[in-house]
């Protein structure tokens, strides 16, 4: 069942295009990771998803609500945390949580804040100010006061920048948790890839504005991978690839990087001799999520 939908969403400011083709789904129970390159418009689209921009064109639901028409209702259900989320440090955790419970209008006792900072992997009885926090607790704090008007779906924006990888597998446990034991669907803006291939069950790659693919965070094609070529290139520009079953994904000076889909590498290297390109050397490169990354926002995959 889709929590989130979006068909077609454009957005311009001054003009200027910032969303010219967004279409994508999250499915209830999913942990999506939406991934892009700085300005590529994840936080365009976030901001829309929550009602905070209008969209210019498209279609747009959240859990069946048009945010900019029901904001109020739609914002009792779904929560977020933003990458620079202000955490008042003079006070403790459990009046952090209080203050903003007043705010969602939550009739709860101490005792239930005392709950939802134990869900998050922190100490109820610590009473230092936030301001002392490690970033990691920080981190945590905010999740938990995603989490205190018991949403549906929560937007994170970049959860684990800044953090150790301690910290950082900190967070992907206690998000795991979250999506499983308490059947929320989590949506991660990053361009983390390790956070995403450790808690995504599907993603959204976006690059200038336009939703270049969506599925797992895997290849379909297990029998793709990637290889780095050095190469004698006599000066050329191989701009214009035309390798079948090639897929240029870079060129710095004689080296470059290939996706290769259905071919060995030995017919791969074959067919660029044969071309005029002598292969003095070929080293496979790590396969996976990142060849995915780079190929759909590389200008590749258009």
């Amino acid at each position: 069942m889709p929590v989130v939908k979006a068909e077609n969403l454009r957005k311009s400011f001054s003009g200027k295009p910032a969303l010219s083709e967004v279409t994508m789904t999250v499915n209830k129970g999913d942990i999506y990771g939406f991934l892009g390159p700085n300005g590529s418009g994840k936080t365009t689209t976030l901001r829309i998803f929550l009602g905070v921009l209008k969209k210019d064109e498209g279609e747009v639901a959240i859990l069946e609500m048009d945010p900019a028409l029901n904001g109020v209702q739609l914002r009792q259900r779904i929560n977020a945390l933003p990458e620079s989320h202000g955490l008042y440090g003079w006070m403790t955790a459990a009046k952090y949580l209080q203050f903003f419970g007043k705010l969602y209008g939550m009739a709860f006792n101490m005792e239930d804040y005392r709950v939802k900072l134990k869900q998050v992997g922190l100490d109820p009885d610590d009473y230092r100010a936030i301001k002392t926090y490690s970033r990691g607790m920080k981190q945590r704090l905010g999740i938990a006061r995603t989490m205190i008007n018991n949403p549906e779906v929560i937007f994170l924006d970049e959860p684990t920048n800044g953090l150790d990888p301690r910290g950082r597998r900190e967070i992907h446990d206690l998000l795991l948790n979250l999506n499983r034991e308490e059947g929320l669907t989590i949506i991660i803006s990053t361009h983390i890839l390790d956070d995403v291939e450790r808690l995504c069950n599907r993603i959204a790659i976006i690059d200038k504005g336009r939703v270049r693919y969506e599925g797992q965070p895997v290849y379909e094609s297990q029998s793709s991978v990637r290889y780095r070529f050095h190469i004698d290139t006599g000066g050329r520009d191989l701009a214009n690839w035309e390798f079948q079953n090639m897929i240029l994904l870079e060129q710095k000076d004689d080296w470059i990087t290939c996706l290769i889909k259905g071919l060995s590498p030995a017919e791969a290297i074959k067919k660029l001799i044969l071309s005029g390109l002598p292969v003095s050397e070929a080293v496979m490169v790590s396969g996976g999520l990142e060849d995915l990354y780079i190929q759909y926002t590389s200008g590749a995959a258009q």
